[in-house]
């Protein structure tokens, strides 16, 4: 399963990516049960905020892999998916709140979100906000949009006050012309998380002035982060064939393999945190499947 959290990265170094960090540093203890919250937003319902194209199939991706046994096989109690129309900011809330009332210490937590970051541009703070699909295309505050410090209120009290391992995923940084863009907004966002976030671990998906990369030529169409990030998570990161899949491993593998294939675009992941924290459990023959697959 698991271990740690992922998310949307800034000053950090080389070797993070947008999206992983182990929010608790520890540990590779067993977990008593694990809930997740799973969000992908590619068609949003402001005709003024630019439509993603496969943000909510990455999303998919991601939730499927939690129902295999790889992922830890989670159900309809344990995880909830929510993609475009379904991904309000309302309903986004309500929906990370349930994870606060149904999880207890020793629990795990994951929270992945796909889909545009951007910050309030006239405020002098430049408040950093992830979109739901019914965010205005300017004055995030407004609704629809779930502001970075109440994010990271929430993830705080998972760890802190539920003492639970949180393991947060976010792919924020896309390109389009957003209220924030003239500031660079999407990798700002990423700085608010990241300055949010900086007592804890994290693993994220690019460097703080990158785009998150789309395209056709992953899985028939997939970010490239998410569709590796799963890859690796289902065991081709498993370096040592010990079935299991640590941090150090999915870090080495996506900096490997997203980077080599958006360039000429520069797109780094990068992970923080403890190296050898386990993210997940190899299932051997899922695994064998998979690479048949490639091969073929």
């Amino acid at each position: 399963l698991l271990l740690t959290t992922l998310l949307t990265a800034t000053s950090l170094s080389a070797q993070d990516t947008k999206g992983v960090h182990p929010v608790n540093q520890s540990t590779n203890q067993p977990v008593n049960q694990t809930c997740a919250v799973v969000v992908g937003i590619s068609d949003y319902q402001d005709a003024d905020i630019p439509d993603l194209r496969f943000a909510d199939k990455d999303a998919e991706a991601f939730a499927n892999f939690l129902r295999s046994p790889a992922g830890g096989a989670l159900d309809g109690d344990h995880l909830k998916v929510l993609t475009n129309e379904q991904a309000t900011g309302a309903q986004i809330a309500k929906t990370l709140d349930w994870l606060i009332e149904v999880t207890q210490e020793g629990d795990q937590v994951i929270i992945y979100f796909s889909g545009h970051g951007d910050v309030e541009a006239k405020r002098i703070s430049q408040p950093g906000y992830l979109l739901g699909w019914d965010a205005p295309s300017r004055v995030y505050s407004a609704g629809g949009a779930m502001n970075v410090r109440d994010f990271q209120d929430i993830i705080s009290t998972l760890s802190v006050i539920n003492k639970a391992k949180v393991v947060i995923i976010t792919d924020a940084c896309h390109s389009g012309k957003l209220s924030g863009n003239e500031i660079n907004g999407a990798q700002l966002t990423g700085h608010n998380l990241t300055r949010q976030l900086a007592t804890e671990v994290n693993n994220l998906s690019c460097q703080p002035d990158e785009y998150s990369i789309e395209g056709e030529q992953w899985g028939g169409g997939r970010g490239a982060f998410s569709y590796h990030l799963v890859d690796a998570l289902y065991g081709l990161a498993d370096a040592n064939n010990d079935l299991s899949v640590n941090l150090k491993e999915v870090g080495r593998y996506l900096e490997d393999h997203v980077t080599a294939e958006v360039a000429p675009v520069s797109q780094v992941p990068m992970v923080i945190g403890n190296r050898t924290e386990r993210l997940a459990s190899v299932d051997a023959k899922m695994l064998a499947e998979l690479r048949s697959g490639k091969t073929s």
